[in-house]
């Protein structure tokens, strides 16, 4: 049967359009996360921030939730202000996604959150973020590589009897990195299941449901190495489980 995956819209941006027409607002997602979704097995459907005030119906419809990066997390939601001008908000993402959460983690529907969603996934729980590593940290990592995205930027260790541990199959795993916010305080219930060297969390599990799961790096961008496709496999899996027994 038909697995549906549900992946929030990007962000807002307006196009430059030909002479005499004006610019109009798009929703940009990158293929990636589609294309990353598809080949795993599961029918991808993009959900906007006007599907909000009706995100418990849409959570209703879908067998997995996919949050995706973006613009940042804003502070407001954990209890801060914005601390320099660094930090680039988006409310309409936050208020769609933190809906689409609470209603996925009270039906138990596998959730994959990546980059910004790992983020949204600590603050829904009640948890903080580092809001701007560079002024910070500024002794850490650089964790927003200028690299190739395909490539890693540096590697995480990941939690022996994790999710992510059963799922990537090795205590180290490279990735790319391109954040400049990251997880501080860990929300209720939330387990820190992968670390950089200079101890920044990179990955975060909820063990009382049967598949949640956020990494603050990019795995569609890697798909080219097992461990990452992997991810989305898992994730697909779960979600295919979930839609069997949904099933009357």
């Amino acid at each position: 049967m038909p697995v549906i995956v549900g992946v929030t819209a990007g962000d807002a941006f307006r196009e430059r359009s030909a002479e005499g027409v004006p610019n109009r607002p798009h929703a940009a997602l990158k293929q990636d996360y589609l294309d990353a979704v598809a080949g795993a097995g599961a029918i991808p459907v993009v959900i906007a921030p006007e599907a909000t005030a009706a995100a418990a119906l849409v959570v209703s419809r879908i067998d997995g939730l996919m949050l995706v990066g973006g613009v940042d997390v804003h502070p407001a939601n954990y209890g801060e202000t914005i601390l320099n001008d660094t930090v680039t908000p988006g409310p309409e993402r936050d208020a769609l996604e933190l809906a689409l959460l609470q209603s996925a983690l009270k039906r138990d529907v596998p959730v994959l959150a990546i980059c910004r969603g790992h983020q949204v996934l600590n603050v829904a729980r009640g948890g903080t973020l580092w809001q701007d590593l560079p002024s910070q940290l500024p002794d850490g990592l650089r964790h927003s590589q200028r690299s190739d995205p395909h490539s890693p930027g540096h590697d995480v260790r990941v939690a022996e009897g994790s999710l992510l541990r059963q799922i990537v199959g090795s205590e180290r795993l490279g990735t790319n990195s391109f954040h400049h916010q990251a997880v501080r305080a860990l929300g209720l219930g939330l387990q820190a299941t992968a670390w950089t060297s200079d101890g920044l969390v990179e990955a975060l599990e909820d063990p009382s449901h049967r598949f949640v799961l956020g990494v603050q790096w990019h795995p569609e961008e890697m798909l080219d190495a097992t461990p990452h496709r992997a991810l989305f496999e898992a994730f697909a899996e779960a979600a295919g489980t979930r839609a069997c027994e949904e099933t009357p």
